[in-house]
């Protein structure tokens, strides 16, 4: 699994600004917001950034639940 870090510098253009509200959701706890954000992401985009974009937010999703 990709980091969001490494998600946010091999982001395709137009997902950026996502990934950095998701890198910013996480490193503030928020990670239901940051799985959201990903996965909007990964909605959008095919291949392999949007499989790891995927992966990482059932990650946060995971994370989100269990800080509930």
């Amino acid at each position: 699994m990709k980091t969001c870090y490494d998600l946010l510098m091999t982001a395709p253009d137009r997902q950026v600004k996502r990934c950095q509200i998701a890198h910013c959701s996480i490193t503030e706890g928020r990670w239901g917001d940051a799985a959201f954000s990903l996965r909007n992401a990964a909605a959008e985009e095919r291949g392999d950034w949007g499989a790891e974009a995927e992966v990482l937010a059932e990650y946060c999703e995971l994370n989100s639940t269990s800080a509930a």
